[in-house]
């Protein structure tokens, strides 16, 4: 272990290993304590085998496919994160430059001003530039 760095997530993976053991440590010990030790545990694993008898072995292996899929599934979503950040972000520059060109590109003409207030400015301002 050389730097800071090291030590920290050394000593956090045993502490995490001895909380872990402690727990399982504890069950061991309750279930000893019992007068029928371990016979809950007998029994419940008895009747799941009874359940994955009548509902059939294929519901049992689809789940344990999902089970065994799941970090792979989970990687590739991790995989994939970069590039629908810089998907999205290109997406949004796009935006916004398609958005900067419409507004410079467009003309400024509304259909509800267009006969009504140009014209008659115009032929005024002439008159006025024509006088000087």
């Amino acid at each position: 272990m050389n730097t800071l760095y090291d030590f920290m997530t050394h000593v956090k993976g045993v502490e995490y290993i001895i909380a872990v053991m402690f727990l399982a440590g504890y069950i061991l010990y309750a279930e000893l304590l019992k007068p029928k030790p371990f016979k809950t545990v007998v029994e419940t694993g008895k009747e799941d085998l009874e359940y994955i008898k009548q509902t059939g072995y294929r519901n049992t292996l689809k789940t344990i496919g999902k089970i065994a899929a799941a970090p792979f599934i989970g990687l590739a979503y991790v995989v994939m994160l970069p590039f629908a950040f810089f998907i999205t972000l290109g997406t949004m520059a796009l935006n916004a430059l398609f958005s900067l060109v419409g507004r410079s590109v467009s003309f400024g003409w509304r259909p509800t001003e267009a006969y009504l207030a140009g014209k008659k400015k115009r032929k005024e301002e002439k008159k006025q530039d024509e006088e000087k």
